[in-house]
């Protein structure tokens, strides 16, 4: 009789175990998304320096090598409905939006000598549906 009862509190404290190990997990998953999502949303809706962007630029050019995002043919992250994170920029002399990657491919200290002291805003930020990670930024010159 001792052994049934004993083999039935055994697999519930087993499983009260895994479900807590489980939400402490998922509870550091998201303090940590916060953490890196903060550093990207507090370009939200302020006017910023190129020279801002540059650096910005280089963030998302070391998380995306970091997490092994993939590229296109034309060398612009693919969005892998995870951790990729995109920028792109709105000038007001082009009709075009411009990728950070096409910048990088132009050099950043010529983006940063031609519009370091230009004024940009972050106007839209989008996060992966998987993960809450921010995915995309876009900021025009203001």
């Amino acid at each position: 009789m001792k052994r049934p009862v004993l083999l039935i509190i055994t697999i519930v404290l087993v499983a009260i175990i895994l479900v807590a190990y489980n939400i402490t997990l998922k509870q550091k998953n998201i303090a940590q998304t916060q953490k890196n999502n903060k550093i990207y949303e507090d370009f939200l809706n302020q006017e910023v320096l190129g020279t801002d962007i540059a650096s910005l630029m280089n963030k998302i050019e070391d998380h995306n090598n970091k997490n092994s995002v993939s590229k296109t043919n034309n060398g612009v992250y693919k969005s892998n409905n995870d951790n990729s994170i995109n920028l792109e920029i709105k000038f007001l002399e082009l009709e075009e939006i411009i990728t950070f990657e096409k910048i990088e491919q132009m050099g950043i200290k010529n983006f940063v000598k031609n519009f370091g002291s230009f004024s940009f805003k972050c106007t839209k930020i989008e996060y992966h549906k998987n993960t809450g990670n921010v995915k995309y930024m876009y900021f025009e010159q203001v």
